[in-house]
C-alpha cells in the first residue's frame, strides 16, 4: 500500500503537468477557433492584422521559396531524424513520444482544417484554419527538443523555435495564412506535445524524474527574437501609416510568441522529467 502511494506521488507532478499542457492547448484552440470563425469582431481583428504588414518582393519570393520545403517528404524525413537520434540514445520511449506528436498533429491538423471547422465569412475562400504549415514546423520542433540530449537541448531550442517561428510569420507575410490560422496551429501542437510526453513517459515504465535547467527557456526566446531582428533587417515592415504599427506588432510578434513559449514549455518538461 505504502509502495503504490509513493508511486502515485512521484507521478502526480508529472501528470499535472502534461495535463495543464493538453489543457492549454484544447482551451487554446477552443477560444480561437470560435473567436476567429463564428464572431464578426473576430473576422475583422484577424482580417486586419493579415493586412497590416508588408514585406518587399524580393523577400516574400525567398520565404515562398522556404515554405515550399515543408511537405509530407520534409515531415517524413524529420520523423526519420527525431527516431534515429534517439533511437541512437537508445531511447525508444523518446521515438515514440516523437513519433505521436508529429504524426498526432498533422493529421488532427488536417481533420480539424478540412472536415470540422467551418469559416463563416466565406469570401476569402475556405477555411484554413489551423495552418498545416506551422503544425509541421512546430511539431517537428516539438518532437526535436523531446529527443534532444539535456545538454543539448537549450541549443537545439533556439533552432527549432527559429525555424517554427519564422514559418508562422512567413505564413503572414506571404498571404498564405491569417495570423489566427497559425495560433491555432500552435495550440494543436501542444496538445500533441503533452501526449507525446506522456506515451514517452509511460513507454519509458517509471516515475520521471525531477532534473535538469532552465535555460531551455531562453534558447527557444532567443530563437525567436532572431527571427524578429532578421525579419526587420530584410524590410518587413506594418502599412504606411503608423495606424498599422500595433496590429503589425501584434500579428508577427504573437506568433513569434507562441512558438517560443510552446518550445520552451515542452522542452522545459522534457528536461525536468524525461532526461
Amino acid at each position: 500500500m505504502g509502495s503504490d502511494r509513493t508511486a502515485q506521488e512521484a507521478w502526480r507532478p508529472f501528470l499535472t503537468s502534461v495535463a495543464a499542457l493538453a489543457a492549454a492547448g484544447v482551451l487554446g484552440l477552443a477560444a480561437t477557433a470560435y473567436a476567429a470563425l463564428r464572431t464578426s469582431q473576430g473576422l475583422r481583428l484577424d482580417r486586419a492584422a493579415y493586412d497590416a504588414v508588408t514585406s518587399p518582393p524580393l523577400v516574400l519570393d525567398r520565404l515562398y521559396e522556404g515554405l515550399d520545403l515543408v511537405s509530407v517528404g520534409s515531415v517524413a524525413a524529420s520523423l526519420l531524424v527525431c527516431v534515429a537520434l534517439a533511437v541512437l540514445r537508445r531511447r525508444l520511449d523518446l521515438a515514440l513520444g516523437a513519433l505521436v506528436v508529429i504524426g498526432g498533429a498533422d493529421l488532427s491538423t488536417q481533420l480539424l482544417k478540412n472536415h470540422l471547422f467551418t469559416r463563416v465569412d466565406l469570401v476569402h475562400g475556405r477555411n484554413s484554419l489551423p495552418s498545416g504549415h506551422t503544425t509541421v514546423a512546430l511539431s517537428i520542433a516539438l518532437a526535436a527538443v523531446i529527443v534532444a540530449p539535456s545538454t543539448w537541448r537549450a541549443s537545439v531550442a533556439i533552432g527549432v523555435s527559429a525555424t517554427a517561428s519564422l514559418v508562422g510569420v512567413a505564413l503572414v507575410l506571404g498571404r498564405w495564412h491569417l495570423p489566427s490560422d497559425v495560433i491555432a496551429a500552435t495550440f494543436v501542437c501542444l496538445v500533441w506535445a503533452a501526449a507525446g510526453l506522456l506515451t514517452a513517459a509511460l513507454v519509458r515504465g517509471r516515475a520521471p524524474v525531477v532534473a535538469g535547467n532552465g535555460s531551455v527557456h531562453v534558447g527557444a526566446l532567443l530563437g525567436a527574437s532572431i527571427v524578429g531582428g532578421l525579419l526587420v533587417s530584410w524590410g518587413a515592415r506594418p502599412q504606411p501609416g503608423l495606424r498599422d504599427l500595433g496590429l503589425g506588432i501584434i500579428s508577427l510578434g504573437s506568433i513569434g510568441l507562441a512558438c517560443a513559449v510552446s518550445v520552451a514549455v515542452v522542452a522545459h518538461l522534457a528536461n525536468r522529467y524525461l532526461g
